[in-house]
C-alpha cells in the first residue's frame, strides 16, 4: 500500500494482536540523520547490560529480517514468517485492515520482541515521528538527532514544520535528548513541544559516531543501566565498515541520502578518493546534490566521479541519465557510469588502484546493500554473522 502516515492501522492491529507494543518499556529515536547509528549502539549498551533486547529498524540492506533483531542479531525467518502471518491473520478479521508495507514490519517486530522476552525495545520512527506507527510504543525515554530537509512532501515545506513532526515522538513527564540544532527556529518548536521534559545535547564531537556514543552515556544514566557503552557494528554505516572490501586500496562505505548526510560524510574525506554515487527519487534531487557538487568543484581531494543506480530497494532508483542531467547543470561532470552498481563497482575500484586513491560509495542506503550482498555471496561469508550488530 505504498506509504501512508497515521496510528489507526496500527492501533485496530495491535488490539487485534494482544497489545504485544506495551509488554516492555522502549527507547524511541527520531530525527532525520543518525536514528540507526544511535540506536545499534543502544543495543548494544542494553544487552550489555543484561536485558533482553529487541532493535527495530528501517530500512534493510539486504534482508526484511534484518529491521527485526534480537541482541543484535536478525530475527531467523521462519520467525519472521510466523509473524507475518499472525499479522495477515489480524489484518483479514472483520472489517479488514490493510496496513502498509512498514506498518507491517513494524507489527511483526512487536510480535517478535513479545515471542522473544524482550525486556527493553529499542524503536526507530520511520519517517517523522507524530503520525509514525512507532510512536504507538510504550517509551519512557526519547531520543531527537538531528533535523533537516527532507521528505517535505510529507512533513512539511519548513525546518520548523519537520522539527514539529520528529519532536512529536515527546511524551508527558517522559525526558526526551535532543541534539542541539543550530536554527534557532528548530530550537524554538522543540522547546515548546517538550518543555520541562526537554534535554538538549551539544554536538561537541565532530564525528557523529562518537556523538551518540555519547548520548547513549546518558541513556545508561536515567534508565540505571550496568553497562553505558559495547562493541557493536552497524552494517552499511559505522566507521570502517568495509573497509578491506578491495585489496589494495581503502574503501569507505556511506549511506548518506540527502544534503545534510552527504555534506557531513564528503567533509571528512581526508585522502584522494574516487566516488562512485547512486541515488534514490528525491522530491528536490538538485538541491539534494548540491553538497556534493561543491565538494568536487572546491576540493581537489576527489579524484573522479562513477555514476550508477540501486537495484534494490522500495524506492525507485534515480536514473543515470537524469543523474549526469542534473550534475551537468550544477556545474559537475563524472567519469563513467554504468547502469549495474556491481560492475559500476569493479569500475569504481580499478580507477582507484590505478591511482593509488581511496574509493567512496554513497548516495543510497540501497547501492550500500546492492554492494554488500555482492561481497556476502563473492567471499562466501555467512550472511546472517555478516549482519549481526552486537
Amino acid at each position: 500500500m505504498g506509504m501512508k502516515l497515521g496510528l489507526e492501522n496500527c492501533r485496530i492491529l495491535l488490539s487485534r494482536l494482544g497489545e504485544p507494543h506495551l509488554e516492555f518499556p522502549s527507547i524511541h529515536v527520531a530525527g532525520s540523520n543518525g536514528k540507526g547509528s544511535l540506536c545499534v549502539q543502544l543495543s548494544a549498551a542494553a544487552s550489555a547490560s543484561g536485558l533482553t533486547t529487541g532493535l527495530f529498524t528501517s530500512p534493510h540492506l539486504v534482508t526484511v529480517e534484518e529491521r527485526i533483531r534480537i541482541d543484535g542479531r536478525p530475527i531467523e525467518p521462519e520467525d519472521f514468517d510466523r509473524a507475518l502471518s499472525r499479522v495477515r491473520e489480524a489484518s483479514e478479521q472483520e472489517p479488514e485492515c490493510s496496513p502498509t508495507y512498514f506498518e507491517t514490519t513494524f507489527l511483526a517486530a512487536m510480535l517478535a520482541f513479545r515471542e522473544a522476552g524482550v525486556q527493553r525495545g529499542i524503536i526507530e520512527t520511520g519517517m517523522g515521528g507524530r503520525l509514525d506507527a512507532t510512536r504507538l510504543v510504550n517509551a519512557d525515554l526519547c531520543f531527537l538527532t538531528t533535523v533537516s530537509m527532507e521528505h517535505s512532501e510529507y512533513l512539511g515545506e519548513t525546518l520548523r514544520e519537520i522539527a514539529f513532526e520528529k519532536a512529536s515522538i515527546h511524551r508527558p513527564g517522559v525526558p526526551i535528548i535532543a541534539l542541539e540544532h543550530e536554527d534557532s527556529g528548530v530550537r524554538e518548536v522543540i522547546e515548546e513541544i517538550a518543555d520541562s521534559d526537554l534535554i538538549w545535547w551539544p554536538c561537541e564531537a565532530t564525528n557523529p559516531w562518537e556523538i551518540y556514543a555519547s548520548m547513549v552515556l546518558e541513556a545508561a544514566e536515567i534508565l540505571k543501566w550496568s553497562t553505558n557503552s559495547a562493541d557493536c557494528l552497524w552494517p552499511g554505516r559505522s566507521p570502517g565498515f568495509g573497509s578491506d572490501w578491495v585489496d589494495g586500496i581503502t574503501t569507505r562505505i556511506s549511506a548518506a541520502h540527502n544534503a545534510e548526510s552527504l555534506e557531513a560524510d564528503l567533509s571528512d574525506v581526508d585522502r584522494p578518493c574516487i566516488l562512485l554515487l547512486g541515488m534514490t527519487t528525491k522530491s528536490d534531487l538538485s538541491q539534494t546534490l548540491e553538497p556534493l557538487t561543491t565538494r568536487l568543484q572546491s576540493n581537489p581531494l576527489f579524484e573522479g566521479l562513477v555514476l550508477t543506480q540501486p537495484i534494490t530497494g522500495r524506492n525507485p532508483a534515480v536514473q543515470i541519465d537524469e543523474l549526469k542531467r542534473t550534475l551537468n547543470g550544477l556545474g559537475a561532470k563524472p567519469d563513467a557510469a554504468n547502469e549495474n552498481p556491481i560492475e559500476a563497482f569493479s569500475i569504481a575500484s580499478d580507477l582507484a588502484i590505478d591511482g593509488g586513491f581511496d574509493l567512496m560509495v554513497i548516495g543510497s542506503v540501497y547501492l550500500v546493500g546492492d554492494i554488500f550482498r555482492h561481497m556476502v555471496e563473492s567471499k562466501g561469508w555467512d550472511l546472517w554473522e555478516a549482519l549481526t550488530a552486537h
